[in-house]
């Protein structure tokens, strides 16, 4: 056995070469010991035929331990798979360094005609006892927690085009384990937690990158971070946190969008042509909007097209006014102090227009045989879905295309430009030799990145004020990013919602919540302001037009054309006026308490105490104030009990104003206590 120690961990490697223990304060987290990493080797693919794949594992190759100490150096020389022994070499690197097991491997394959397509390490073979599993975080969305992982079956998403950090934990409450990948290149890579064994509470958990290395040459992986914790999770949010600190700037958006409280998302034309909402009915929206105290309004479908056709060609509709028309409703938004951001789709391709005969074989990622990438979509059950393709984020039509368009939408009068889907830009890899990337796992992520920080950085030359939104977050593209639209799960309550993983971790990024509904209730606003995200309502098809505009309520055979509807139960049993004109509230007492809700910190449940457990409570710091914003989803009113060590309490705020801090908390209500240092008061 060799063993790397620290305080209180302890890492052990057999003689064999696989993990036989990872240990925290005498607790281990492994079971059965497994080849530490695999991998995949492929033969040249063409236009007809996909290379065969070559798959191999450490338990296939020559081992030896060729250093010990403060590191270990592994080395697996001539794996024999089906007769074959294959010219290959893989080294791995492990570190103890400050508490942290840094994984770090090398792969050189010297077979002709063999590509290093995809190698998996570490594998970790974990224990989690089903009787008392450790939650799993994962970060999809804004934050996913699995309370029993060992029931989760095979979770496998890659970063960065579908996970908003490259990193998760398992949490016991007094201990865990981080697994992070700190490569900040953006380059594609998977996570997996297979939790789909024959023992229930085995779970494999490993992160896959894609080498794409040629024959004769020599590739690195990034380092990944191994590390058994003490303490709640935060100590694995922190411990990412710290690493992006090296290499993260945070945002620095205009001072209207910190102060925003939320946006109207409003489809003008839809897919199939109808149009819901003319130019005309702009000042109509920014109406709609005052009553429920929301501040921008996101225009989609605004182009001729409609939404999801002829993209990317975003010219006004002559059927919905034209251009005049469009430029006198974003005049009257702004005279009524509204602001106006345009849509775009950052990655889709109309593969039936124009622009993409002329320059889709350009833009468009494409696979190892040539077949180019894309998705389709339908939004009614009675019109033909949309074909498109995808624009790949490295070629560089599509680059200068991307800039076009928000100079475009900037010239027309609007104060920002929302690129859909860039911030969970597909397909994971793009095989193309004429874009701007050195190899598949470089084209998406990095692509993506480079071209927000270029449209942003352009964009604020000429108007400092104007924003650049995308939908879904990722940490190393957001940070270009002056909105995000809330994508995926975290960005809505309810299952396994665990917005806590992405605010805690990153709480400079501004987001909206998502709420595809034309009414947002009581219970949701709250819960998004609780989180400190800003306010949806989606006026998305006919029937949302006249719940809103006219008080119709639907039934659900009105949407029987429609796809994915809205929460047809949710705005049949609420009252619209009465839900905006609790949002305005609401939106006021934010506006009132900005400096802490909006451009303070989210602590999550840090630095205070609130022993009532009926209520939730969450922990907002500036520097200066600490704000403890209590809320009661129940339907029995509840006492309010929150203490912060060193501080007192200076005012209570609420929607319906100031009120008693030791008031009982009403059913459904929510409350911001705001508390001083007292070494600040000196």
């Amino acid at each position: 056995m060799h063993e790397l120690a620290g305080e209180r961990t302890r890492l052990l490697i057999d003689d064999a070469g696989t993990l036989a223990a990872l240990e925290y304060a005498g607790n281990c987290w492994l079971e059965a010991p497994t080849s530490l990493w695999e991998l995949v080797l492929q033969e040249p693919s063409n236009h007809s035929v996909l290379g065969r794949r070559h798959e191999l594992a450490a338990a296939d190759a020559e081992f030896e331990m060729v250093g010990e100490g403060a590191a270990f150096r592994l080395r697996w020389r001539n794996p024999r798979r089906n007769g074959r022994v294959y010219a290959l070499e893989v080294a791995c690197e492990v570190v103890l360094l400050d508490g942290d097991y840094v994984f770090r491997f090398t792969v050189r394959c010297d077979e002709p005609g063999l590509t290093v397509r995809e190698f998996r390490g570490p594998i970790l073979p974990l224990w989690l006892d089903p009787a008392q599993p450790p939650a799993l975080l994962w970060p999809s969305g804004a934050g996913e927690r699995f309370a029993d992982p060992t029931a989760a079956g095979l979770l496998e998403l890659p970063f960065p085009t579908k996970l908003c950090m490259a990193w998760l934990a398992f949490d016991r409450g007094d201990c865990g384990l981080y697994i992070g990948s700190h490569d900040s290149s953006l380059a594609t890579r998977m996570f997996r937690v297979d939790a789909a064994t024959e023992t229930r509470g085995r779970v494999l958990v490993s992160l896959n990158e894609y080498p794409f290395a040629a024959p004769g040459s020599v590739w690195t992986s990034g380092p990944v971070v191994v590390r058994p914790y003490g303490g709640t999770w935060h100590e694995a949010a922190r411990r990412y946190r710290a690493w992006a600190k090296t290499w993260w700037t945070p945002p620095e958006p205009p001072a209207w969008v910190r102060q925003a409280s939320g946006w109207q998302l409003v489809i003008l034309k839809q897919q199939n042509g109808e149009v819901h909402w003319a130019y005309t009915d702009i000042e109509r929206l920014v109406a709609l909007g005052k009553e429920s105290g929301l501040d921008v309004l996101g225009l989609y479908g605004w182009a001729e097209g409609g939404h999801d056709r002829r993209y990317p060609i975003y010219d006004p509709d002559p059927e919905m006014g034209g251009e005049a028309a469009l430029r006198a409703g974003i005049a009257a938004a702004h005279a009524a102090g509204q602001r106006v951001v345009l849509y775009v789709n950052g990655q889709l391709l109309d593969m039936q227009t124009e622009w993409y005969a002329k320059h889709g074989a350009k833009a468009a990622t494409v696979s190892e045989r040539g077949e180019v990438f894309g998705e389709g979509w339908q939004k009614y059950k009675d019109a033909p879905m949309k074909p498109t393709a995808y624009g790949c984020q490295s070629s560089q039509v599509w680059i200068d295309r991307l800039l076009e368009l928000a100079v475009h939408i900037q010239q027309l009068g609007a104060d920002g430009i929302i690129y859909d889907q860039i911030g969970s830009a597909d397909p994971m890899f793009c095989f193309s030799r004429k874009h701007n990337h050195t190899h598949p796992a470089l084209a998406i992520g990095p692509g993506a990145a480079a071209n927000l920080e270029r449209i942003r950085n352009h964009m604020g030359q000429i108007d400092p004020e104007f924003i650049v939104m995308t939908e879904h977050v990722t940490d190393g593209v957001n940070c270009y990013v002056d909105l995000t639209h809330g994508c995926g799960t975290g960005f809505a309550p309810g299952g396994r919602s665990f917005p806590e993983m992405l605010r805690f971790t990153f709480p400079e990024l501004s987001s909206t919540q998502r709420h595809p509904t034309p009414v947002l209730d009581a219970a949701t606003a709250n819960w998004a302001c609780l989180y400190g995200f800003l306010y949806e309502v989606e006026y998305r098809y006919l029937p949302d037009r006249l719940y809103v505009d006219q008080g119709v309520v639907p039934a659900l055979r009105d949407y029987s054309r429609v796809i994915n509807r809205p929460d047809v139960k949710l705005m049949q049993r609420t009252d619209p006026r009465a839900a905006h004109a609790y949002l305005k509230r609401l939106a006021a007492f934010g506006r009132r308490n900005a400096d802490l809700l909006r451009e303070g910190d989210f602590v999550d449940v840090e630095g205070f105490s609130c022993p009532n457990p009926a209520l939730v409570a969450k922990g907002f710091s500036n520097g200066h104030e600490f704000g403890v914003l209590v809320w009661n989803p129940g339907e029995q009113e509840q006492a309010v009990a929150a203490s912060v060590p060193g501080a007192h309490l200076r005012r209570v705020d609420s929607p319906e104003g100031k009120v008693d801090a030791v008031a009982p908390l009403a059913p459904g209500a929510i409350r911001l206590l705001r508390y001083g240092r007292k070494s600040l008061d000196a």
